[in-house]
C-alpha cells in the first residue's frame, strides 16, 4: 500500500460517510453510461489454458468437474453475443463459454493441495466447510533465475499497463510474462504482484441508472477468475514459500473477495425489473442470465448453501484457508501480519472474538510497506490497550481500511477517465 493510503487509513470512521456521500452525488450527476477501452492493448499473450475446457480437471488448481446434472440447465447458445444498451457495448461470448466455471471457488470448486492448502475433513454443515494448510515438500531447486530490477516509475508504469476496467487477463499478461523470467525472491517481482493486488485487483461498481452494465462487466471479470486460477497454481507449485508466490496467494485472496461480490451480484438482480434492457437488446443473452442464475442457484442448494450469509461464509472460510497457508508458508514471515490481520478481520466481523485476537496479538509492526502496517500497528494499541479492548476502536480501524481503499479506488479511477457507474 502506498504512502497515500497509509494516510488515509488514519482518517476518522466520518471519513467513510463523506465517501459514501460523494459517491452518492457522482452517481445521482452522471446518468449517461459510457464505457472506454482498458489501459493499453495487450501484446503477445500467453496461453495457459485453453478455454473452454471440457473437464476442469485440465485446470490447474480446480477439481475435476465430473457428470453435472445441473448442466442442463445452461441452453445452447447460438445468437448473436452483442449486448448494446444506453452508453455501453458488451460481447457476452466468453462468459457463455465458461458459463460452468464463472465462480470456481463454488464449482468445481479449488483444488487447494495445489496450492499448498491440504483441505480437511468438512464439518457437519456444507456450508461451513473448514481446511488446515501444510506447506507442500519442496521440489529440487531449478536453476536461479535473473532478479528483476526496475526503477520506481518503470515497475509502476507496468503496472498501471496491467490495469483494466474490464478484460484483467488480457493486460495482466505482461506481468506473467516477467513472472516467467525473473527470480520469485529476489530482486523486485514480488513488489510487482504486490502493487498489483494493492492497485488493480479489486475495483468499486456501482450502477444508477440500470444494472445491465455493472452485471456484464463483473460476470465479465468473473469469466478470467479460472485463468488466473490456473497461473496462480501453476506459479505456486514452482516455485513454492517464496515471496512471489506469497504475493500470489494474496491475488487468490482478493480474487475470492472479488468472485463473492459479483456472485450476489448475479443472485440479487431481479432480471425482470433490474435487466430489462438486456432483454430488450438480445433475448437469447437475457436467457443466458437467466440460465445461470438457476445453473447457480442449483450449485449452491446441493451445498446447503440457502442464503447470503451462508453463502459468504462459505466464502470466508475458503479466504481463511488461503490466508492461513500463507502465514505458514511465507519466507521469514514475509507479509504473515498482513494476513494475520485479515484472518483476524474475517473473525471479528463473524463475531468470533476470541479468535480474532489471537490472530492479531500475533502480529508484529513489521515492513512500513506491507499493505495494512498502519491498520495493523493501530489494531495492536488498541486490542493490548490496559483498559481492555475498546469494540468501537476496532470497528473503525476496519472502517477505515475500506474507506482508504474507496477513496484511493475512486483516484485511480478517475486516472483512467472512469467513474464508479463506468464500465
Amino acid at each position: 500500500m502506498n504512502r497515500r493510503m497509509r494516510r488515509a487509513i488514519a482518517f476518522s470512521s466520518s471519513l467513510v460517510l463523506h465517501i459514501i456521500a460523494l459517491v452518492v452525488l457522482n452517481a445521482a450527476a452522471a446518468r449517461a453510461l459510457t464505457a472506454r477501452a482498458g489501459a493499453g492493448a495487450a501484446r503477445n499473450p500467453i496461453t495457459v489454458i485453453v478455454m473452454p475446457p471440457a473437464d476442469a480437471s485440465s485446470i490447474p488448481g480446480l477439481n475435476s468437474t465430473g457428470d453435472d446434472d445441473d448442466a442442463a440447465l445452461i441452453r445452447p447458445f447460438t445468437h448473436s453475443s452483442e449486448v448494446d444498451v444506453p452508453g455501453f457495448r458488451y460481447n457476452v461470448g466468453r462468459i457463455r463459454d465458461r458459463a460452468r466455471l464463472l465462480f470456481p471457488f463454488l464449482t468445481p470448486g479449488l483444488a487447494l493441495e495445489r496450492f499448498g492448502l491440504q483441505p480437511q475433513r468438512e464439518a457437519a454443515h456444507a456450508a461451513s466447510p473448514t481446511w488446515n494448510t501444510d506447506a507442500r515438500v519442496v521440489d529440487p531447486p531449478k536453476p536461479p533465475a535473473p532478479a528483476l530490477t526496475l526503477s520506481s516509475a518503470a515497475l509502476q508504469l507496468i503496472v498501471d499497463r496491467a490495469w483494466s476496467r474490464r478484460d484483467r487477463w488480457n493486460v495482466f499478461d505482461r506481468i506473467a510474462a516477467l513472472a516467467d523470467t525473473y527470480s520469485a525472491d529476489s530482486g523486485q517481482l514480488a513488489q510487482l504482484f504486490h502493487k498489483y493486488v494493492d492497485q488493480n485487483a479489486l475495483q468499486p461498481y456501482v450502477d444508477t441508472a440500470i444494472r445491465d452494465p455493472r452485471l456484464w462487466t463483473e460476470l465479465g471479470i468473473a469469466a478470467d477468475h479460472v485463468v488466473f486460477i490456473g497461473f496462480i497454481s501453476r506459479y505456486v507449485t514452482e516455485h513454492p514459500s517464496t515471496r512471489g508466490a506469497t504475493e500470489l496467494l494474496f491475488l487468490l485472496d482478493k480474487i475470492a473477495e472479488g468472485s463473492l461480490e459479483v456472485l450476489l451480484t448475479l443472485l440479487q438482480s431481479e432480471p425482470t425489473e433490474q435487466l430489462r434492457w438486456t432483454r430488450q437488446a438480445n433475448s437469447a443473452a437475457y436467457n443466458l442470465l437467466l440460465d445461470l442464475r438457476r445453473f447457480y442457484t442449483a450449485q449452491l442448494a446441493r451445498r446447503g448453501l440457502a442464503s447470503a450469509d451462508d453463502i459468504r461464509r462459505y466464502y470466508e472460510n475458503v479466504r481463511l484457508a488461503i490466508l492461513t497457508a500463507i502465514v505458514r508458508s511465507a519466507p521469514d514471515g514475509y507479509r504473515a501480519s498482513d494476513a494475520r490481520f485479515l484472518i483476524g478481520a474475517i473473525h471479528w466481523r463473524r463475531g468470533d472474538t476470541a479468535a480474532a485476537l489471537k490472530w492479531w496479538r500475533d502480529m508484529t509492526d513489521g515492513d512500513p510497506d506491507d499493505s495494512y502496517a498502519a491498520a495493523r500497528s493501530r489494531m495492536l494499541q488498541i486490542i493490548n490497550a490496559p483498559e481492555g479492548v475498546d469494540r468501537r476502536q476496532v470497528d473503525m480501524v476496519l472502517r477505515n481500511v475500506h474507506g482508504a481503499w474507496l477513496m484511493f479506488s475512486i483516484d485511480r479511477l478517475s486516472r483512467f477517465g472512469y467513474r464508479l457507474d463506468t464500465y
